[in-house]
């Protein structure tokens, strides 16, 4: 009797909680506000849309930081983060997979593209 009631009280919980015990990390876009905008540059990150079609807007924030945020239409689909005194030690990509405003990071060695949402 006591087997039954925790596997049913256990099935109960993963109707609920049907995210409980995964550990998929999202992040928000960094505050725009406080970062001083640099320069705005285009990138092709969609080999099937000609040109290129991607927008990127690079921001300094007061540490030091470098944010590079990833655009395509208008809508925001990745950022990435550096400190300019180790490109290389620092660098970390994060991108929007689902549409949803929250961020998980990515391969930074891999070749990204757009996320199917954004086209």
């Amino acid at each position: 009797m006591r087997i039954v009631v925790t596997i049913v009280f256990a099935l109960l919980l993963s109707l609920f909680y049907p995210d409980e015990g995964k550990t998929q990390q999202g992040y928000r876009l960094p505050d725009l506000s406080t970062l001083k905008h640099l320069t705005t540059s285009t990138s092709d990150h969609a080999a099937d849309i000609p040109g290129k079609e991607t927008t990127m807007d690079f921001y300094a924030a007061p540490s030091g930081e470098m944010i590079t945020i990833y655009s395509y239409r208008g809508k925001r689909v990745a950022f990435s983060s550096h400190m300019n005194n180790d490109i290389q030690g620092t660098y970390r990509l994060f991108m929007d997979l689902a549409g949803q405003g929250l961020f998980q990071e990515v391969n930074r060695s891999a070749q990204w593209q757009l996320p199917a949402w954004a086209r």
